[in-house]
């Protein structure tokens, strides 16, 4: 028992001892670059969009890869909605948005295409949608689309108090080709 300890306690302080180790690896330079023209795109929108990264979920006791990036978007005006309250004209409000993307690099154009084609077999309500070099909607309102190696996940929603679940749908696909266009070939 006191060696488990003992085993734990090195392992523990080595890590404390290199901020690094707990921070996980740095991207690959592809996805690093697949990264940061997705920063780019947010900030040409001019909406406010704020973004915050978090490492990539990893088994217990290793690190996270250098081949998946996960970012969180948000903004309290990515959209203005025109606001009409029984018959009567409100005015113009600003929508909220927060968005998940995790972006994946796999070894080639065809395993990223093979990783997909499984998820969408196993996935009854994926539709096709036109974004990157194939592209998914899931769920409803979730985008799932490849461009070269690169594999993107987008999830959010549009925070319209009525909950106008078409208005997320037309988001997330306008959203996800804009994206797609903005990312370099994979």
């Amino acid at each position: 028992m006191s060696r488990n300890i003992a085993a734990f306690c090195i392992v523990f302080l080595s890590l404390a001892g290199n901020p690094s180790s707990l921070a996980g690896q740095s991207p690959s330079p592809e996805l690093d670059t697949v990264s940061k023209a997705v920063e780019n795109y947010f900030q040409k929108k001019g909406t406010e969009w704020k973004l915050k990264t978090v490492p990539a979920a990893s088994p217990p006791g290793t690190q996270p890869g250098p081949y998946i990036v996960i970012q969180f978007w948000s903004s309290e005006k990515c959209l203005t909605a025109e606001v009409i309250i029984d018959g009567v004209n409100a005015g113009k409000h600003p929508v909220s948005c927060q968005l998940k993307l995790a972006i994946d690099q796999s070894t080639s154009d065809l395993a990223a295409d093979t990783r997909l084609r499984e998820f969408v077999r196993g996935e009854p309500s994926a539709s096709p949608v036109s974004a990157g070099d194939k592209g998914y909607l899931w769920r409803g309102i979730d985008v799932v689309f490849l461009k070269g190696k690169f594999t993107f996940w987008l999830s959010g929603s549009v925070g319209l108090r009525v909950g106008d679940f078409t208005i997320n749908r037309e988001f997330m696909e306008k959203l996800a080709k804009e994206i797609a266009d903005a990312v370099p070939g994979g």
